[in-house]
């Protein structure tokens, strides 16, 4: 990675929303943003607050416990990123490849044009807020969710034991595995 990337990389971890800003400009106007040159970086605790990212390729990047609020990621790349303990509020994520995500504990409320197909691609949503204020009921049966019932000796095939994972009733368990069956 050239020296030039790593010094806006750094701004942008700098915790500091507006270098933040300045970095991302200038990595889109260098195409680095777009063109893979941010595969797997570690952008955590990044303050990323009303940053344009829309056509970012962030595929297995980095961003646990970054604030992503208002964010545009509209068509991002963020195929297996790490987005645990997100804030997402707010953030614009139209067609946005989230395939292998992993949104554990992440903050999802009001999060714009995010399809329920889009959140059937992710690796775990466990825990999360989801769009609608709710909290994730397993209504998807993600891998990386049911990875972590069973390392946590869940029976998986226990509703209630199911629903206490979750951590809801069990009548929205169930409401969420019927709506699931049906499609």
């Amino acid at each position: 990675m050239s020296t030039q990337i790593e010094e806006l990389l750094n701004k942008v971890r700098s915790g500091n929303n507006q270098w933040a800003k300045e970095a991302v400009d200038e990595l889109r106007k260098q195409s680095w943003l777009t063109d893979g040159s941010l595969q797997g970086v570690a952008l955590c605790r990044g303050q990323f607050q009303n940053v344009n990212l829309e056509d970012a390729n962030l595929c297995c990047a980095g961003l646990h416990q970054s604030n992503l609020g208002w964010v545009d990621l509209s068509n991002a790349n963020l195929r297996a990123a790490k987005l645990s303990l997100c804030n997402l509020n707010g953030a614009n994520m139209k067609d946005a490849k989230i395939d292998n995500a992993d949104f554990y504990k992440a903050n999802l409320r009001g999060v714009r044009n995010l399809s329920e197909d889009q959140l059937r691609q992710a690796a775990r949503l466990w825990g999360a807020t989801m769009p609608d204020g709710k909290r994730y009921d397993g209504r998807f049966s993600l891998f990386g969710d049911l990875a972590l019932a069973k390392w946590n000796n869940i029976n998986v095939d226990d509703p209630q034991a199911m629903a206490d994972f979750y951590q809801v009733p069990l009548d929205v368990y169930l409401e969420g595995q019927l709506e699931k069956v049906a499609e």
